[in-house]
């Protein structure tokens, strides 16, 4: 989850970079091919937040199964030692 998080900080910061090396060279304005890149870039940007966005809920769910798994893990242990107690009388 946070590795995700990462590389869509470090998509963005290579995107801010290259928008801003665009915007700043020699010519007075971007030509066709760096608007292209540009726009190639900001939709990778876009599709990566949304397998983020995905990511991170699928994580969610796993958490909630987890949880959901240890109650019953813990109930068990419960029932087990209620058991093993009546059979100790």
């Amino acid at each position: 989850m946070h590795k995700l998080g990462k590389l869509v900080a470090i998509v963005g910061v290579a995107l801010l970079f290259t928008s801003s090396t665009i915007l700043t060279g020699c010519s007075s304005g971007p030509d066709e091919a760096q608007l292209k890149q540009l726009d190639d870039l900001k939709g990778e940007v876009a599709s990566l937040a949304r397998e983020v966005d995905e990511k991170e809920k699928q994580a969610e769910a796993l958490n909630r199964e987890l949880a959901a798994k240890n109650d019953k893990i813990k109930k068990c242990n419960d029932d087990q030692q209620v058991v093993k107690q009546r059979l100790a009388k």
